[in-house]
Parts: structure tokens; sequence; C-alpha cells
């Protein structure tokens, strides 16, 4: 329950905890480790059933600024809903379980959102894992500081989906996640994603919305989160299926809420949205398939049963992922998914990785 006692903190941190008995503790202890001790941490059990249960417990006898919610599991975008729902603080901020923050985040945020007219959003960069324990760093690609509305509308809305950067290095210019901003609680009562169904991209959605609807928006040049991408419970190690079905709907949500400010905009940023969704489908059978033509085979039935024509919108997009789209939509499927293993490859997404499990021949 809130501590109606106590004067409201300025940041309400929300972890959503499920089966991260191997790795909550470092989230939770990088979280405690910051310098700016204005904040109530919110840690979401979504019906764990190893020890995150026992491990948010024993947090929360420690230290008052923790709660701990239980609840019966139904998904992330419930859990992280239930914690906002609960929220206090004048910024929301969301870190995921298996990863972590680094020291001077909330510093340099408290910094830039305690101005008398401060922004909707403080978004700052990350550093990304690969397999071999190396750290990428992915900082904010244009000039940091402060976006009004008119310099967002003319720097970022236009590419907010476009990568900067070559090969590992690519990303889109505003990340489609929760983790690498601290977004005003107003903001985000207001774009929060209400279809819990979504076990993917639920996150993007609403990071998606925010930032289009931010009146202004600071940017650090710093990278204070470290995205663990090949941690024991990172979706890149369990099959999900469902997965494209989960994509359609992600981006049928983000097309009925089009209307109003730049529209005709938002319509072609949701036809990338789409077609990534698309890519990370795909991507998805060829990490879990035992050869590339068993991927194609599971795709090809995957596309015959979604029965789309085109399978992804083509407008707005460019030629290779329009021609892409056209070779899944008339069932070429082993060319194409050729050319999506080589381009995952030189952007460094997980295409095979240890620990992922294979599905058997035939299926």
């Amino acid at each position: 329950m809130k501590r109606a006692d106590q004067e409201s903190p300025f940041f309400s941190i929300i972890v959503p905890a499920y089966n991260n008995e191997h790795e909550l503790k470092r989230c939770i202890d990088s979280i405690l480790a910051q310098h700016s001790a204005d904040f109530e941490l919110i840690i979401v059990n979504d019906g764990s059933t190893d020890a995150t249960p026992d491990i948010c417990d024993a947090y929360a006898l420690q230290d008052s600024r923790i709660q701990v919610v239980h609840k019966e599991n139904q998904g992330v975008a419930a859990a992280r809903n239930d914690g906002l729902f609960r929220a206090a603080g004048k910024y929301v901020y969301y870190a995921d379980a298996d990863d972590w923050i680094e020291q001077g985040l909330l510093q340099e945020a408290i910094h830039v959102l305690e101005q008398p007219e401060p922004p909707d959003l403080f978004i700052f960069g990350h550093k990304r894992s690969l397999e071999t324990g190396k750290l990428v760093h992915c900082p904010w690609p244009l000039a940091p500081g402060s976006y009004s509305r008119e310099r967002l509308e003319a720097a970022v809305y236009p590419r907010m989906l476009q990568a900067f950067g070559t090969g590992r290095e690519a990303r889109n210019l505003v990340c489609p996640v929760l983790w690498d901003k601290i977004i005003a609680r107003d903001l985000l009562l207001a774009h929060y994603c209400t279809d819990i169904s979504l076990f993917y991209g639920e996150d993007l959605v609403c990071a998606y919305e925010c930032v289009r609807f931010a009146k202004e928006i600071y940017f650090s040049g710093s990278c204070y989160y470290v995205y663990d991408q090949y941690s024991e419970s990172s979706m890149y190690r369990r099959y999900h299926p469902g997965l494209f079905r989960n994509n359609i709907a992600m981006a049928a949500y983000l097309r009925s809420r089009e209307n109003g400010r730049n529209a005709a905009l938002a319509r072609k940023q949701v036809n990338e949205l789409a077609f990534n969704g698309l890519i990370t489908a795909a991507c998805q059978e060829i990490r879990f398939a035992s050869s590339l033509r068993q991927a194609a085979r599971r795709w090809k039935t995957i596309l015959k049963e979604e029965a789309a024509f085109p399978v992804s919108p083509l407008e707005g997009l460019s030629f290779p992922a329009r021609a892409c789209i056209l070779l899944f939509s008339f069932r070429i499927v082993y060319p194409a998914m050729l050319m999506i293993k080589l381009l995952c490859g030189k952007k460094g997404i997980p295409v095979k990785t240890s620990g992922a499990g294979t599905l058997p021949e035939g299926k």
C-alpha cells in the first residue's frame, strides 16, 4: 500500500519481476545505490514460482522506500500498470529485473526535471551486452539537450524509427523501450498500454505514444542503463508461440490511436513498427530452428495461417523492406529468411544464442 503519511517521492521506480531470482538482486542494488534517494521502489512480483517473492520481501524489510506487490501472473503489461496505479512520484521510471542502472542517472535526471518548467521526459542512452560480454554504448545520436515541441517535430518525429550507426552499433533514433525514459506520471497515465494481452512490444506502444505527445523532452548524452540481452530470463532465450500474432496486435493497437497530432506521420511510423514486428517474429523462427530450411518451412506455415496480403503495409517503407514483405506475401520464404539472417548478423540481433532451445525437425 502507499505510504500516505509521508511526502510523495520525486521518482517512482517500478520493476516488474517474474522468476528473476538470479538477476533481481543486481537490479535492486543498482537502484538503491543511486546518489539521489528521493524515490520509491515498487517491485511487482508477477506470480513468480521461484525465489523472487522471498527476495522482494527481504529487501522491503530492509528499506522503507520499497513496496512489494504480489499478484497472480498476468504478464509484464499488467505488472507495469499495477505499479503505475500505485505510484506516488511526479515522474515514473520502469526498469527490467534482469538489467541494471549505473550511478548518476537519478542525480542528472532530478537536476533537469526540477527546473521551473520541466520537460515531460528525460531520455538517456544505454549499453547493450553482446554474447561475448562486451558492452556496446548506444548514446543519443543527435545533440543532447532540451527539445521543444517544434524541435521534436523537425528533428525527431520524422526519424523516430530510423537507424543511426552501422553494423552492431546501429539503433533507432528513439529506442522503442521504457527503460531509457523517465516519464511524467500524468503523461504516462494518459498513454500506458491498456492491452495487457501483449507480451512483446507492450513497452514499445507506451514509449512511442509518450514521446509523440510530449511537449518537451530532454535527451542526455550519457549511457546509464545496461541492457543484458543474454540474461537467463531474456526473451531471446525462449520460444514464444504466437509472437507474430502478438506483433500484428501491437501494430493494430497503435493504429487505433493514430488520430490527433501528426496522424499521417504516425501512420508511417506504425508501418515501420509493423515491419519490425514481422522481422522479429521471423528471426525467432531462425533462432530456434535446427536449420534455415526448417525455419523457412515453419514461417511459411505461420504466414499461411495469418492469410494477410500483404503481410505488412508498404507505405513509407524502404525498398528492401518492401521487397521482403512482398516475398513473404507470395510465400517465397527461403530467400527472404536468408536475407533477414544476414541483416541480423550485421546489426548484432541475436540469431543463434547459447542456451536457446531448438525445435524438432519437421515441426
